[in-house]
């Protein structure tokens, strides 16, 4: 390192138009805040003179303010400017709290732990997944909720697609077999979706979930009560027993499918809903990521790159399938102009989410 280079605070000003920019408008201790953020840098600067085998790297200050306003605003919650200034009197909590932020900078910077990656953002297997679903979830604002019925399927396409974000995240930084099991979640949320997508079970899923909430004592006491009573009564009728209920909760929703059929289907999720969403050649798969999900010798003695390669595919698979049922119901819920509008962007997406599939597979 070049002894001689040194990082400089940015002006008062910058560092207050950036505290804004995080929602910190009318606070009367950014002050005490910036010169805190002074006293970070000048330490970063004699770390590097004191510990010359640290490389040198510019000082990304907007993320070196991230942690100091996160932990400064989270240690002194509540506090008064008066309150803080006096407990920063004191060397020991002042040292502390440099040494916090100087600490969990550095960590990233200098010191981050990395699993070594086999993909970063910047590859095209993650950043074209990536693109295209920040393009989804910001249409998904767009779209009109006329019941809650509705509300409910739109929560679950929101939720299938924020976890590809999840995996992705978990690809980039190394976490391969944490990304699959996260897979194994995509898959049971995939299936759920394919079955409530024609709408005639959604008011079936409802009403299961208030089955889970009431046997999960989330709700009011009178209102569970009620909730049982329709739960045995149903029960009673399936000729099922009170060892079949907490999977008649979960799972009974299947049963007024219109291929539902009792000598075949069961009240789980692989000879259940799987079967009946017509996923079962995600099957295996499904199961390798639920031996991973419970530390099975699988996930100990398994080379990383083959989990990468599993789960990318299959999380582009389930992607294509969970994009599809999007598509179809924006373009119901759109104007023309609008759903001819997205359907022309979704062929530019679409291409390239094909073409990193289908390289995929050939791994």
């Amino acid at each position: 390192m070049n002894n001689n280079l040194k990082h400089t605070p940015m002006p008062l000003h910058d560092f207050i138009n950036i505290a804004h920019h995080f929602r910190l408008q009318g606070r009367d201790d950014l002050e005490l805040m910036y010169e805190i953020y002074c006293d970070a840098v000048e330490t970063l600067n004699i770390h590097h003179q004191t510990f010359k085998e640290l490389p040198y790297v510019p000082l990304e200050h907007v993320r070196l303010i991230l942690f100091l306003i996160n932990d400064y605003t989270y240690r002194f919650r509540d506090l008064t400017k008066e309150e803080i200034s006096l407990l920063l009197d004191d060397d020991a909590t002042y040292g502390k709290l440099i040494n916090a932020v100087i600490d969990k900078y550095g960590g990233e910077s200098y010191f981050k732990y990395d699993e070594g990656s086999f993909l970063t953002r910047y590859s095209m297997e993650i950043s074209t997944l990536n693109v295209y679903i920040n393009f989804i979830l910001l249409k998904t604002r767009q779209l009109a909720v006329h019941d809650k019925d509705e509300k409910l399927f739109i929560e679950l396409l929101r939720s299938a697609f924020s976890l590809c974000r999840t995996i992705s995240e978990l690809l980039v930084n190394g976490f391969e077999k944490e990304a699959l099991s996260s897979w194994r979640s995509l898959h049971e949320l995939e299936a759920t979706l394919v079955l409530l997508e024609d709408g005639k079970l959604i008011k079936d899923y409802q009403k299961h979930i208030m089955f889970n909430a009431s046997y999960n004592k989330l709700l009011p006491k009178d209102e569970a009560d009620r909730n049982f009573v329709i739960l045995k009564e149903e029960l009673r009728e399936k000729g099922l027993k009170s060892k079949d209920m907490r999977r008649y909760i979960e799972y009974g929703w299947i049963t007024n499918h219109q291929d539902f059929d009792a000598t075949i289907h069961k009240y789980n999720f692989r000879d259940g809903v799987e079967t009946l969403a017509n996923l079962i050649d995600s099957r295996e798969t499904y199961q390798i990521a639920s031996e991973v999900a419970h530390s099975s010798p699988i996930m100990l003695f398994t080379r990383r790159i083959y989990f990468l390669k599993l789960t990318l595919l299959h999380l582009y698979k389930s992607f294509i399938l969970i994009e599809q049922i999007f598509a179809n119901l924006y373009t119901t819920k759109s104007d023309e102009n609008e759903a001819r509008l997205y359907l022309s962007i979704r062929k530019l997406y679409l291409d390239d989410i094909n073409l990193v599939y289908q390289r995929t597979a050939e791994m």
